[in-house]
C-alpha cells in the first residue's frame, strides 16, 4: 500500500473514532466499517439541525433513569445489572458515568423522580388553592388527601405498596429501599428528604383543617404530619410481610381520632 493511502486510512480510523465516541448518544451504529477504507472520506450530506448539546445530554439523562425505573418495577430494586439498565435505555456505560457517578446516584434520581411526582399529584392541588384562604363549605383537607392517596394505592401508582399482592404490581419493597439507605449516605438522604417534605405538607393541610375546626386546635401540627406519614411507612411494612392493611377504612378511622 502507498504511503499516502496508509496516510487516508489512518485519518479516517481516527477523525471516525473521535467522531462516534466523543458524541453523547447510543453506540448503535457501527462505524468499524469506517476503518481501514483508502479512499477518501464521503462528502458530508445535508443533515437536520443538531440537537443542542444540552437537550442532548438530557434526553440521554432522562432515557436512563426511565429505563432503571422500568426495570426496578419488573425485577425489584436489586436484580437489574448496570449493563441491563444502559442496554433499556440505549446507551453504554461510557455515557452512564457521564451523568452519574454510581448506580446510587442513578437510584437517588429515581427517588426523585417518582417521589416529587407523587407529592405534586398528592399535595399540588392544596397548594394552588391556597389552605388558608375561607371557604363557603368548608372540608377536612386531611380527609381529601387521604382519599387520594388510597386511590393511587389501588390504582398501583404507589410504588412501594401494591394494590393486591396476588397479582402483578410493583416490585419495589420497603426493606429494598432500606437496604438501599443503610449502604448509601445518599440515598439515606434524599429519602429522608421526601419523608421530610412528606411531613411538611401534611402539616401544613393539619394547620387548615385546625382553622376550620377539622382537627384539635391544640395539637401540634407538625407531630400530627409525622405521625400520620410515620402510619404510611409502618402500613407499608405490614402489608411487606402479608397482613392485611384496608387503607380505605383506616384513614378514616385516623382522622376521626384527631378531631376536635
Amino acid at each position: 500500500m502507498h504511503d499516502d493511502s496508509v496516510g487516508l486510512c489512518r485519518e479516517a480510523a481516527g477523525l471516525t473514532y473521535e467522531r462516534v465516541c466523543g458524541l453523547d448518544v447510543p453506540h448503535t451504529n457501527s462505524y468499524v466499517k469506517w476503518v481501514g477504507r483508502s479512499s477518501p472520506k464521503p462528502r458530508r450530506q445535508e443533515r437536520a439541525e443538531p440537537v443542542p448539546r444540552d437537550e442532548s445530554k438530557q434526553r440521554t439523562r432522562e432515557a436512563l433513569v426511565v429505563a432503571a425505573l422500568e426495570l426496578f418495577a419488573e425485577e425489584g430494586l436489586d436484580a437489574p445489572s448496570l449493563d441491563a439498565i444502559c442496554d433499556r435505555a440505549g446507551y453504554t456505560r461510557g455515557a452512564f458515568y457521564v451523568h452519574f457517578p454510581d448506580r446510587d446516584a442513578l437510584l437517588v434520581a429515581v427517588m426523585e423522580k417518582v417521589g416529587e411526582a407523587f407529592l405534586s399529584a398528592l399535595f399540588s392541588q392544596f397548594a394552588t388553592s391556597g389552605v388558608e384562604a375561607p371557604r363557603s363549605a368548608p372540608v377536612s383537607l386531611l380527609a381529601e388527601a387521604a382519599q387520594r392517596f388510597v386511590a393511587t394505592i389501588a390504582a398501583g401508582a404507589y410504588p412501594l405498596m401494591p394494590p393486591d399482592r396476588a397479582t402483578k404490581g410493583p416490585q419495589i419493597r420497603p426493606h429494598q429501599l432500606l437496604d438501599a439507605c443503610a449502604r448509601s449516605p445518599i440515598v439515606r438522604d434524599r429519602y429522608r428528604s421526601l419523608v421530610e417534605a412528606s411531613i411538611a405538607h401534611v402539616a401544613q393541610l393539619t394547620l387548615a383543617d385546625q382553622a376550620t375546626g377539622f382537627v384539635a386546635r391544640e395539637l401540634d401540627a407538625v407531630q400530627v404530619g409525622t405521625l400520620l406519614v410515620a402510619l404510611v411507612i409502618g402500613a407499608q411494612t405490614m402489608a411487606e410481610v402479608g397482613l392485611t392493611i384496608d387503607p380505605e377504612a383506616l384513614g378514616p378511622a385516623v382522622i376521626a381520632l384527631l378531631k376536635a
